[in-house]
């Protein structure tokens, strides 16, 4: 028998399981510009080399040896060395043309390879990464480096020489333990190799350690995913990431071609499958960090989590703020100042063009954008909107946004909120449902029906 929350839970994915964005981003990628934007992206870099804040650096590895069908990342599958090759001389002539334009020598203060699957990359190449960096930026000592690793292809020695080339997190693909799901999503990776990865990297001393898990893959269930969790929480890794999986099959062939929609868990039973996660990581004495994190007590996103000073941008929840995120590669976004821009997306026209970088897409934020943006950030970071935090002293969230109050006086009605005179305060079913929480903040949201988005629940 059901309980009164599950029976109103119920109620509720039937009434908000619609399209949203994830809002890693706002505006968010859909509504920015298309088109060239070489002159606008080199004064947005010229103006930040007059900043004396840090710089974050994203490089985007698109290699992969075999296609994951559920994968919706920007990824090309090859064998072919002299492509990697080539590519890796045009990720040195974009690194030159940045730190160029950005006039004099930053202090890197974070590093993140992603992908794709950035340990296709033998160790000389990742070293060759690394050493590019070193040519043009300055290391700050106590800066944090990263990268997302397949245990599938991520050697012993891979992990050792980046240890050794200074990266201290490294975050592991899992998705799902279970040998029927892998195989229907074209993973096929061994409940062994994700624990020989983990073992390996617990022996070198990474200071942290980060599993990807997704729920709502093709043939996944209830009892099968409880093994999975269980799996994980007895090798304890420092941070959780358990992402909805996002189907798209107007977006992605191998979406539309390789998943069967009669094999996808229904919106019910998805969040089934999440409501299971979140009960066992917390009752691991795993803390919940915004709506898809996990970390120990002691980690710094758990401490960001209490000391209110949590972040979240494309690469997740983060404990650093107030850096230029540039992004290199291939597809690779870039947030600083008051703009975002992406670089192409076809790994050819990328390289054709890197020793003068042009973006395919960009957005200047105006001040409006900024204030939204940041409302949106504090409500997928902290789960509560506090008033006195936005905006100067005479200012009046609740007349500013006179829009979203119709829409929240229902989402009150349903128990996902509490209304207080001085913030909005989500609440246990509200987590649940935070993309939609934050939906009637986005000015620039048509229609919640877009198929531009993946379902919300």
């Amino acid at each position: 028998m059901l309980s009164v929350f599950e029976q109103n839970l119920e109620r509720l994915v039937q009434k908000y399981d619609q399209p949203g964005p994830r809002y890693t981003s706002y505006p968010t990628v859909p509504v920015w510009s298309s088109g060239s934007f070489g002159r606008e992206y080199k004064e947005a870099l010229n103006a930040e080399g007059d900043q004396e804040r840090g710089i974050s650096i994203y490089i985007h590895i698109p290699f992969c040896r075999t296609l994951c069908t559920f994968c919706g990342c920007n990824k090309v599958i090859t064998r072919d060395n002299e492509l990697v090759e080539r590519y890796l001389k045009a990720l040195e002539q974009e690194t030159a043309s940045v730190a160029n334009q950005l006039g004099r020598r930053k202090a890197l203060s974070q590093l993140h390879l992603g992908g794709g699957t950035p340990t296709f990359l033998n160790l000389d190449q990742l070293t060759r990464v690394t050493e590019m960096l070193r040519r043009h930026f300055d290391i700050d000592p106590g800066g944090e480096w990263a990268l997302e690793a397949n245990p599938r292809v991520t050697t012993g020695e891979q992990l050792k020489g980046l240890f050794e080339l200074g990266f201290r997190r490294v975050s592991f693909g899992i998705q799902d333990m279970d040998s029927k799901v892998q195989e229907a999503i074209n993973r096929k990776q061994t409940a062994e190799q994700s624990q020989a990865a983990f073992q390996v990297s617990k022996k070198i001393k990474y200071q942290s350690i980060n599993f990807d898990l997704v729920y709502g893959l093709p043939l996944q269930t209830r009892s099968k995913f409880r093994r999975t969790l269980d799996a994980v929480s007895k090798m304890r890794p420092d941070r959780l990431a358990v992402y909805s999986f996002a189907h798209l099959p107007w977006m992605f062939k191998a979406h539309e071609r390789a998943l069967r929609q009669e094999d996808l868990p229904s919106a019910q039973e998805k969040i089934g499958l999440y409501l299971d996660t979140v009960r066992h990581f917390t009752g691991e004495g795993y803390v919940m960090i915004g709506m898809d994190h996990f970390a120990l007590p002691d980690d710094e996103l758990a401490l960001a989590l209490k000391n209110r000073t949590l972040h979240r941008n494309f690469m997740g929840y983060t404990t650093l703020h107030g850096l230029a995120q540039i992004g290199l590669g291939v597809s690779a976004i870039s947030d600083f100042g008051d703009s975002y821009w992406q670089n192409p997306k076809n790994l050819s026209e990328y390289m054709e063009q890197v020793s003068d970088p042009k973006p395919q897409r960009g957005m200047k934020l105006d001040p409006d954008d900024q204030l939204r943006r940041e409302v949106i950030e504090r409500l997928m970071c902290h789960g509560e909107i506090r008033f006195d935090e936005f905006g100067k002293n005479d200012f009046d969230f609740r007349e500013y946004f006179q829009e979203i109050w119709k829409p929240y006086e229902e989402f009150a009605k349903d128990g996902l909120v509490l209304i207080e005179p001085d913030r909005i305060k989500l609440t246990e079913s509200g987590h649940l449902f935070m993309r939609n929480l934050a939906m009637p903040f986005d000015r620039y949201l048509q229609s919640s029906s877009s198929p531009r988005f993946s379902q919300t629940v």
